[in-house]
């Protein structure tokens, strides 16, 4: 069982959202949190948060597809903090967006984010998780396990994230390093209003709909969500699945890996 208390514990995009929340969770467990986010003010205020809870923290922005500025946050925290012994690639994006529709650029921004963002971070702290015989834990999604239409992009990030996540895990077993893939379901976050659409279909409206139709399927506070990632990385768990949408869906996809889509209505995709 992995023990935080103590433990320097970097997180991308923990400025708000899950990652904001499995900072505050893992700071009252006794680490001590490397925030960082692209928002420099929301990094602060996750700072501002958790010291203010009687926890550790130190903040900084980041753009993780900054392969260098990773690479130098990498750097600073082994000089100032001693190394990480653990780090979440949490920082991603969404868009909903048909093939069809959907430019080289797009996707491009996409892969950008979610994928060569987890490989920056990876690449960059890997060897002092090492050291410590740490642990890397990368955020995936539902859409990791299942296919949606309107969500090419993102599933093709999020299964390569997942993807990679497993071959990381392989590759550390004989190294000490545990490597978890969580999977969230619906999750009361942000993330709906700020989905890159269409140019011809971003308006207001659009964005209220679907933050609307977003809520109605999100069953899990972001708070939830940070418990049950720190309660999977103290059990050490490789498979995280967040909220009861997620693992209904694993198991659908299980039993009806060819019929799944029409069962739960994914051929519809992220409708406004």
């Amino acid at each position: 069982m992995t023990e935080l208390n103590g433990k320097v514990f970097v997180i991308t995009g923990s400025g708000d959202g899950i990652g904001r929340t499995t900072a505050q969770v893992a700071a009252q467990k006794g680490a001590h949190i490397i925030v960082n986010d692209l928002n420099p003010d929301a990094a602060e205020e996750t700072a501002k948060l958790i010291k203010n809870d009687g926890g550790k923290a130190d903040h900084f922005q980041l753009d993780v597809t900054d392969r260098d500025a990773v690479f130098e946050l990498a750097k600073r925290v082994e000089t100032d903090f001693g190394g990480a012994d653990l780090l979440l690639n949490n920082a991603g994006v969404s868009m909903r967006v048909s093939v069809e529709k959907m430019t080289v650029e797009e996707m491009e921004w996409m892969m950008g984010i979610n994928v060569y963002g987890v490989l920056n971070g990876t690449q960059a702290f890997l060897s002092q998780i090492k050291e410590s015989n740490g642990h890397i834990i990368n955020v995936s999604s539902i859409l990791g396990l299942i296919g949606m239409s309107t969500q090419s992009a993102y599933n093709a990030a999020k299964f390569a994230v997942a993807g990679f996540s497993e071959a990381l895990r392989l590759e550390m077993l004989d190294h000490d390093v545990r490597v978890s893939t969580v999977f969230p379901g619906g999750v009361r976050t942000k993330i709906a209003t700020r989905t890159r659409l269409p140019q011809d279909e971003d308006t207001e409206e659009a964005r209220s709909e679907l933050q609307k139709g977003f809520n109605q399927m999100a069953f899990t506070t972001p708070m939830d969500a940070g418990k049950i990632i720190v309660k999977g990385i103290e059990k050490e768990s490789p498979r995280i699945l967040i909220g009861r949408d997620a693992l209904h869906i694993d198991i659908m996809r299980r039993l009806f890996p060819a019929r799944y889509a029409k069962y739960l209505g994914l051929t519809r995709g992220l409708k406004t």
